[in-house]
């Protein structure tokens, strides 16, 4: 399971082709830490309910907003984090299969009934700004830290997005709900303070020109 985390992400939309070459250049630098699949559901207000692919500005007021999602790891829904990104630190809870079942049913009293900060601040979010399920994203993850860097890539690829939040638990129904989208891929630079110019040679080298947005409807 991916758990490091730096105040700082910088995305690449990558080709096939960039994967290979970049797949390749990071091997030979640093070990694969993991390769998993990720199930991510992400929630928004329903002010901005958007569709995967849309942009929109935020409005100043959200920027400052905690982001909630869920996510679990290689097809295991048994073991759940509800995790909030907020001014670059993010922090995660857990959450039971049954607590996430009775969640996407519209069930919230059980987060009131816990003692932990973190899911009282998602009711708190889910109630005052009535946020929803925004959009349901999973792909695999391959990630490399460099040596001596304090910082990590990973390699995102199989990327699909679905609007059918209940499929969240059911990994085979999302797989047909969203046959044909595979092709997506990102890369993700994640960091503390700079990004050494080898490692931004590196990427010019291999993905050049592909710098991509930051934004809530990608993996993170």
């Amino acid at each position: 399971m991916t758990s490091c985390r730096y105040s700082n992400q910088i995305r690449y939309q990558i080709t096939p082709a960039d994967y290979s070459a970049l797949r390749a250049r990071l091997a030979s630098a640093a070990p694969e830490e993991t390769g998993e699949s990720v199930h991510m559901l992400l929630f928004a207000s329903y002010r901005r309910y958007m569709l995967p692919g849309q942009v929109e500005e935020e409005p100043e007021e959200d920027r400052t907003e905690p982001v909630f999602s869920l996510r679990y790891f290689d097809n295991d829904p048994t073991y759940l984090l509800l995790e909030r990104q907020q001014d670059g630190e993010t922090e995660a809870a857990m959450v039971t299969e049954a607590e996430c079942r009775a969640l996407l049913d519209g069930e919230t009293d059980w987060l009131l009934d816990s003692r932990n900060p973190l899911l009282q601040d998602f009711h708190d979010g889910l109630t005052r700004r009535m946020l929803l399920p925004r959009v349901l994203l999973s792909y695999r993850r391959e990630t490399y830290a460099l040596e001596g860097r304090d910082l990590w890539v990973a390699l995102d690829t199989g990327i699909r997005a679905s609007l059918q939040h209940m499929d969240f638990l059911d990994p085979e129904l999302l797989a047909r709900d969203t046959e044909g989208q595979e092709e997506r891929m990102l890369m993700e630079i994640s960091y503390s303070s700079a990004v050494p110019d080898e490692l931004l040679c590196l990427l010019e080298e291999t993905a050049p020109r592909r710098r991509l947005l930051r934004g809530h409807g990608l993996p993170a």
